[in-house]
């Protein structure tokens, strides 16, 4: 039986400054065992060797071997030292996990993937969620990992495509910075909209830093073909996709309570 989030982890690192946050496990009684304990060294050092795995390994002892390195780390008789190499183990393993099922990542994208989307959203939403499977995976619940890392992502993706639908409910149009243009504004809003949306960002009433307004620029761009990923926009101002993401992201909110206090459009 799987317990709640604060039944374990959380409770036991309360009073540990390491690691940095709780690492949950599935309670067993076979994670106390040096059998557990010394499988988990095993597996850690063989995908950490320089070589990687000399033999195949199983789901089950990945993931008993990951839930190990997690027990031991929520052990409260363990020392600072021991609980940093656990902890490194647990992320060791971990990484594998998630590497050796990146499949399933581009597999529920190709599910998933619109014209609407962007397929850096997509990726970045599937690949967080494979991660979370990977930490919540119950290896003793008697279902593969692909089935259970399946239904998150599937889920992570599909919220994804609430989130654009409803950036696109506020921002019906394709633009530039100025909204000097707008695509067929008859079946993607209403000219007053626009005009309001435009008038925000020429007197810059969302308070758009430079960076914010270089952003939205270069994603949202008069044309098409000028769109930019997060990558190269990232590349481009020396930051990271995640943190041009961000930016967008906080950009974005800025103009949508311009427009949702804007009285001409109540």
């Amino acid at each position: 039986m799987i317990a709640n989030d604060t039944e374990h982890a959380p409770r036991k690192n309360r009073h540990h400054a390491s690691p940095a946050r709780p690492l949950w496990y599935a309670p067993d009684r076979r994670l106390r065992t040096k059998h557990a304990a010394d499988q988990a060294i095993r597996v850690a050092e063989q995908i950490g060797s320089a070589d990687g795995p000399q033999e195949t390994l199983g789901e089950e002892v990945l993931f008993v071997s990951l839930h190990t390195c997690a027990f031991q780390v929520n052990r409260r008789a363990a020392r600072p030292a021991e609980r940093t190499r656990w902890t490194r183990r647990w992320e060791t393993i971990r990484e594998y996990i998630v590497q050796r099922n990146l499949g399933l990542v581009y597999s529920m994208i190709g599910r998933f993937s619109t014209r609407r989307t962007d397929e850096d959203d997509l990726l970045s939403d599937a690949m967080l969620a494979l991660t979370r499977a990977a930490d919540r995976f119950n290896p003793w619940r008697g279902y593969r990992f692909s089935t259970y890392a399946c239904n998150v992502i599937a889920r992570a993706l599909m919220r994804r495509g609430k989130r654009e639908t409803n950036y696109r409910r506020l921002f019906p149009v394709q633009h530039d910075v100025s909204f000097e243009r707008a695509d067929t504004p008859a079946d993607l809003g209403s000219d007053l909209y626009v005009e309001r949306l435009r008038s925000v960002l020429d007197n810059n009433l969302g308070a758009l830093t430079e960076i914010e307004s270089r952003i939205l620029a270069q994603r949202f761009p008069a044309s098409r073909e000028g769109k930019l990923t997060f990558q190269e926009i990232g590349n481009a101002v020396g930051l990271s996709k995640e943190r041009v993401r961000q930016i967008q992201n906080v950009a974005l909110s800025k103009l949508r309570e311009v427009l949702t206090g804007d009285p001409i459009l109540q």
